[in-house]
């Protein structure tokens, strides 16, 4: 267990390198000059040179990375092009609300997966696993930023409601702090959780055919026990692994919901940047999003070994 820990965390630098390296060319790739952009409207130097030498900027691009990559080795993350803040500042106020949207829709979609794919899957091919099915093949293929947009505009149309843009308070407010997040996460979880009802029913499915499972329904054991007990321990690794790709997934979708909902996350942060060619700035928040993304595949080959005492004795 120790070793393989070991073993998953040392392929971590290496991943977190190549990370590194594409998000810096990619960045530099986006037409426009940040130079100009900011000489126009900060103007803080006397000419482009002087303001491309105070940024670092006139530096080739591999001194460039390998002064940015030794910072990062030592904690620091560089200032905004802009702002003039620290990366990690204001990393620290907007990770909360993108970790806050993306685990209540991680949640909500395996609730929403877990229960109808299980519902579906005791009764196939019935009316409510063809409905079931259809519901979520509609989920999955509507567009998350499409259902958003219809989310906030029929209740302003027809029931003079719109969502909140200022974010509120969770100590003074922990409802109404609560209730904001709880729209755009229902419309992500939703699109997330149809992968999860799908491979839910497909797995209790294959389980339900298994000799064991059919041995505890000639021995007249109670339906649910069979189901909850016996068969969807075993059918649950497989979904363990689903969960995992929609983590990653959830956290692209956070950046669509929060420049929906006017939330102040990562996400939108990172529309910013892009925008305004904050190189730092963008830089640090995709290695934090792949930091993350990472973090939770770990997490997930961990919950295999939870779950599956096979694989921790296979492990030693």
């Amino acid at each position: 267990m120790r070793r393989y820990l070991a073993q998953r965390l040392l392929l971590m630098i290496p991943t977190l390198l190549l990370v590194s390296l594409m998000v810096f060319a990619i960045m530099r790739l986006i037409p426009g000059d940040v130079v100009s952009l900011m000489f126009q409207d900060l103007g803080y130097a006397q000419s482009l040179a002087e303001m491309r030498a105070r940024l670092g900027l006139d530096l080739p691009v591999h001194e460039q990375y390998l002064r940015w990559l030794g910072g990062l080795l030592r904690g620091n993350f560089g200032e905004s092009l802009w702002t003039q803040r620290t990366v990690v500042s204001q990393l620290a106020e907007r990770l909360p609300v993108t970790l806050e949207l993306t685990l209540l829709s991680i949640a909500l979609a395996v609730l929403y997966g877990g229960i109808t794919g299980i519902a579906a899957a005791v009764r196939p091919d019935g009316w409510l696993d063809v409905t079931l099915r259809s519901i979520a093949i509609a989920f999955l293929s509507l567009p998350t930023f499409w259902l958003g947009t219809l989310a906030i505009v029929l209740p302003s149309l027809y029931l003079g409601w719109s969502p909140n843009i200022q974010l509120v308070d969770a100590r003074a407010d922990p409802l109404g702090h609560l209730g904001q997040f709880l729209l755009p996460a229902a419309i992500l979880g939703t699109h997330l959780g149809a992968p999860v009802m799908r491979m839910s029913r497909a797995m209790m499915l294959e389980v339900f055919r298994q000799d064991y499972i059919r041995t505890a329904w000639a021995k007249g054991l109670a339906e649910r026990r069979v189901i909850l007990k016996h068969a969807l321990r075993n059918a649950v690794i497989p979904t363990v692994t689903i969960l995992g790709v929609q983590m990653a997934q959830a956290l692209g979708g956070s950046v669509v919901m929060e420049v929906l909902f006017q939330l102040p996350g990562m996400g939108s942060l990172l529309i910013e940047a892009v925008a305004h060619r904050d190189f730092p700035m963008f830089q640090s928040l995709v290695l934090c999003l792949a930091l993350l993304v990472m973090a939770v595949n770990l997490a997930v080959d961990l919950a295999y070994l939870a779950i599956d005492p096979r694989l921790r004795t296979h492990g030693r």
